[in-house]
């Protein structure tokens, strides 16, 4: 066996092992068998696709979220569920979807709901239209001071997924360096 063909396999067998230990997604969660179950019960329960729709984004499972998220809005035209949408559509990588969801959320609450302002921050970070996203964390300060402080932020975002912790907390350092009153 040739120096390159004997690379080439423990290259491969280097690989494979990794792979063997790489953690695979995990196909279901309790939260999941219940929001399925809640479905089986009630085929017209939109919160309950809602929530699985974005269960399903945290598990990778796009096909399968998107369709749900498109059945509970066909189900519901609240402002909170298109709100929800764009969270899910945010963690998809989706953000001209997420934009779009957090904004009609928005103009349904009449721009009253507590999470309008932060929710639309995250889509236009992901966009990357950085000028929106500053004037809507500025609006989402006035609403929610606890907004305006790094240790109330860590603390109200604590339980976002990594990637929505990241899109706020670089919104924040921004705002607060050059944006700030």
């Amino acid at each position: 066996m040739t120096y390159p063909r004997l690379a080439f396999l423990f290259l491969a067998l280097a690989l494979s092992a990794a792979a063997a230990d790489a953690p695979t997604p995990a196909k279901t969660t309790p939260k999941l068998e219940i929001l399925n179950k809640q479905i089986a019960e009630n085929a017209e329960n939109a919160q309950a696709y809602s929530n699985r729709g974005y269960v399903l984004t945290l598990l990778g499972r796009k096909d399968e979220a998107r369709a749900d998220l498109k059945k509970a809005l066909s189900l519901s035209d609240k402002p909170n569920m298109h709100n929800r949408a764009g969270w899910a559509y945010f963690n998809l990588g989706d953000h001209a979807d997420a934009v779009r969801e957090f904004e009609l959320a928005a103009k349904l609450s009449d721009h009253q709901a507590h999470y309008d302002y932060y929710s639309l921050v995250l889509g236009f970070w992901g966009t990357g239209d950085i000028q929106k996203a500053l004037e809507n964390y500025q609006l989402a300060v006035d609403k929610d001071p606890r907004l305006g402080s790094y240790k109330t932020l860590l603390e109200r975002t604590l339980e976002w997924t990594p990637l929505e912790q990241r899109a706020m907390h670089e919104i924040y350092v921004l705002w607060s360096k050059a944006w700030k009153p």
